[in-house]
Order: structure tokens, then sequence, then C-alpha cells
């Protein structure tokens, strides 16, 4: 049984819950990606890993494509190659070189607090540049998505490394794409602008490589580091189809809010993979992370998901004879 028809209440609603999802694989590809990354050059990884994205979504948007013709023009080819570079290229090369420095001098929490403000970022690019509403809510949220990170994280010496101005440089172009990207699905289709990203973004890392003589790299990955690129890159594939669509139907502030619960989630697999035990402090933090994006979100918004999922379940459950 399909689901309900999707009216204009309903559309914040599926998109909330299409960024929920998205938080949810940022945070497993987080924790997985701490693993992948041992003894790889994150520069080989990262550049396969994109492109392996790129060819497995390009049959998504292709479909799309079949099914309801979308015409591009030549500013929208440059709009989408500058959101492969800003988005799908550099930002990571810089994060992952970033946090292989930082945490190799011990400042692997600061650096990772940097990347949680992605989100602060973004609701300044969307205030200033969309023309979206900032409000006491939005003011609220943020300073409870802030306090949780805090203490979370347990941020001691050093404050700052060579390694998180890297991780900064590639936040603020992760903010700057997403603000692009929001501008650009007010007219193109959410897999049109994730092939864009990955697309263009794989053509840029593969130049890269190339300038740098590093294809030797790609060729000395052993298969378990090949296993881990498809693993990863499964993951990346599911946040890209589902955080376009997501942005594509809520505000840049709330959808860029909804991906810091990501952070909990990195950090409860964590915490089970060690066996260790959630302190005081880091169970108010991750309260405080829940708590900031819920107000963000707004109750409305929520109220709307709520009733979407329940006319959703009602239209799946099978009628009596």
């Amino acid at each position: 049984m399909p689901l309900p028809k999707v009216t204009t209440g309903r559309v914040a609603a599926v998109g909330l819950l299409l960024v929920l999802a998205t938080a949810v694989i940022s945070g497993v590809s987080t924790f997985v990606n701490s693993y992948a990354l041992v003894g790889t050059s994150s520069d080989a990884f990262v550049t396969v890993r994109n492109l392996v994205v790129a060819l497995m979504i390009a049959p998504v948007a292709l479909v799309a494509t079949r099914r309801a013709p979308e015409r591009l023009r030549a500013v929208d080819y440059g709009w989408l190659a500058l959101v492969g570079l800003i988005g799908g290229a550099i930002p990571f090369l810089l994060f992952f070189h970033g946090l292989q420095l930082a945490t190799a001098a011990g400042g692997a929490a600061t650096a990772s607090f940097v990347y949680r403000t992605l989100f602060l970022m973004a609701t300044v690019f969307g205030i200033v540049l969309l023309h979206e509403r900032f409000s006491a809510r939005v003011f609220a949220g943020a300073a409870l998505l802030l306090a949780g990170n805090v203490l979370l994280l347990s941020i001691i010496s050093p404050l700052w490394t060579p390694g998180t101005t890297y991780v900064l440089a590639a936040t603020v172009l992760w903010a700057a794409e997403y603000t692009v990207s929001k501008h650009l699905l007010g007219s193109l289709r959410s897999s049109t602008v994730g092939f864009g990203r990955m697309g263009f973004g794989a053509a840029f890392l593969l130049a890269y490589l190339a300038l740098t003589s590093q294809y030797g790299a790609v060729a000395a990955m052993s298969g378990a580091q090949w296993t881990w690129v498809a693993i990863s890159a499964l993951l990346l594939t599911a946040f890209v189809l589902t955080w376009y669509a997501g942005l594509q139907r809520v505000d840049l502030s709330v959808a860029t809010s909804m991906l810091v619960l990501g952070f909990p989630v990195t950090f409860l697999l964590g915490i089970l993979a060690k066996g260790a035990h959630f302190t005081l402090d880091e169970a108010i933090g991750a309260a405080a992370v829940v708590a900031g994006a819920v107000v963000i979100a707004g109750w409305r918004q929520w109220r709307d998901l709520g009733s979407y999922l329940r006319a959703s379940v009602a239209r799946r459950a099978p009628t009596s004879a």
C-alpha cells in the first residue's frame, strides 16, 4: 500500500524524517570511518570511496530523469560543479587529513567540536543568504546543542592544533555547500544535486591524486581496506540520498541541526565497542543535544511528523473482512 499523499503540511514532516535518518546514518558512518582509515592514505581512501558513491547514485539520478525529464542549463552545470568542488572534494580531503593530525596531537575532541558547529555556520548562511527566519527558538536550540557537545566531548588541552584548522576549513566549506545546494533544490531534483556533488567531486579528487602522484596509494590498498571502502561507500550513498531529499523539504537551519544528532549515535557506538558506560556528564550532554534538535525543529514539525507516521501506519494496516 503506498504512503499517504504528501500535502503542504506533510512535506516538512517527510523532510524531517529524512534528515533524522541521515543523522543516524552519519553517526554510524563516523564510527565506521574511525576504523576504516587506520593504516590507509586518507586521500586515496576518500577518492576511491567518493567515486564508488558517485557510480552508485548515477542510476538513481538516471531513473528519476527518465520518469520526469529534467533539462539542465549551462548555469546549472556550473553550480553543480561548484557543489562538487566545495562539498564533494576539498572538504573531504581537509577533514580527514585534519582529523588525523588532530588525533596524533591529542586534539581530536576539539576538532570534533569544531565540526559540530557546522549547523551554526549553516544557520547564519541560511539567514543571510536564503532569508530564513531567525527566532528565539533557534537561539535556544543552538545553545543546547553546543552545551551538549561540550559535555559529550569532555574537551581538554590542547584546545587547538594544526589539524583543527583543517577541520574548521572543511566545516565552513560544507556549510557553504549546503547553502548553495538548498538554493539549487528549489529547481533541481535532490538526486541531481546529490549526483552533482559526488560526481563532480570524484572528478576533482581524481585530478588531485594525479597532480600529487598518489595513484600508487590506491594500488597498494589491501583487500581489507577495499572492504572498508565498500562499507563506507554504502553509508555515504545512503547519506547523500536521504540528506538532499530531506534538505529540499525543510529549512537549512533545521536540517543541519538534526545532523548533530549523529554525534550521540557515534558516541553510543564507541561506548558499546569499548564496553564502557555513560558518565553523568555524557548522559546530560546527549540529552541536551536531543533537546536542542527538538527545540529547533519546533512543535509544529514534530506534530506533523507524528501525524504523517500515524497515517502511514493506518494506510498499511490490513483491513478487516
